[in-house]
């Protein structure tokens, strides 16, 4: 037993020293923000060891792969390409896949960037956020409107909803809607949102734009609709 378990051990240490560590490309970008036709494209980035040779794949819109440009690092892991011309290299309206890796491809960092004929560009970032709305004050059978939109109007593709927050049925909402893709709220409350006092009803309005989602709480004020009923003092008897 001990002779099998020193060989299994002996098998597994070298199966060990046998497993290859390749450096890592850990940074990947382009030198600047956009480039046009005429410019030569230029890639940045640093790996994890220093002084290793940097490949550069490319792979078009169609998914045809192509080797770019290789660079070596210096001593801290930094590498810089040279410039390849967009002309030379873009052909393809769409959007492009980078990867840059030592040795093995599939351990490499990747990036995208688009093309639309005159200029090679990262693709848009964004933080989907709604737009502060405030607190509003509505009387019964009345009708409030206002319009739920985002800090960035150049997302097209932003869904709107509503959500009841409370776990309190007395103050959940019904009967108000919100358009899923212009933002348009819509509530009428009815008599029976009304009460002796003023009654406040809260929820939540969200936005989704691709994995992102945001979202505004909103307190509705409904007024007071009813006074009171005065009881008169009953009168004494003579």
């Amino acid at each position: 037993m001990q002779v099998k378990l020193a060989g299994f051990g002996i098998l597994s240490l070298f199966l060990i020293i046998l497993v290859p560590v390749y450096a890592e490309v850990t940074e990947f970008s382009i030198e600047k923000n956009f480039y046009t036709v005429d410019e030569g494209l230029v890639f940045v980035g640093t790996e994890d060891e220093g002084r290793k040779l940097i490949s550069v794949l490319m792979t078009n819109p169609n998914g045809k792969e192509r080797m770019l440009v290789s660079a070596m690092s210096n001593s801290d892991g930094m590498f810089e390409t040279v410039p390849k011309n967009v002309d030379d290299f873009f052909s393809i309206i769409g959007t492009y896949q980078f990867t840059a890796f030592t040795i093995q491809k599939d351990n490499g960092k990747i990036i995208s960037l688009e093309f639309d004929g005159n200029k090679v560009i990262e693709p848009t970032k964004y933080v989907l956020q709604l737009n502060s709305i405030q607190d509003k004050i509505v009387e019964v059978e009345r009708t409030i409107t206002f319009t739920a939109s985002v800090t960035d109007s150049s997302i097209i593709d932003a869904v709107y909803s509503l959500e009841n927050i409370t776990t309190n049925l007395k103050n959940t909402i019904t009967g108000a809607t919100i358009d899923s893709v212009t933002g348009k709220f819509v509530w009428t409350p009815s008599k029976s949102y009304g009460s002796f006092n003023d009654v406040i009803y809260n929820f939540d309005i969200i936005v989704k734009s691709n994995n992102q989602e945001d979202r505004e709480n909103i307190s509705i004020t409904v007024k007071k609709a009813y006074d009171e009923p005065v009881i008169e003092p009953k009168a004494e008897p003579k």
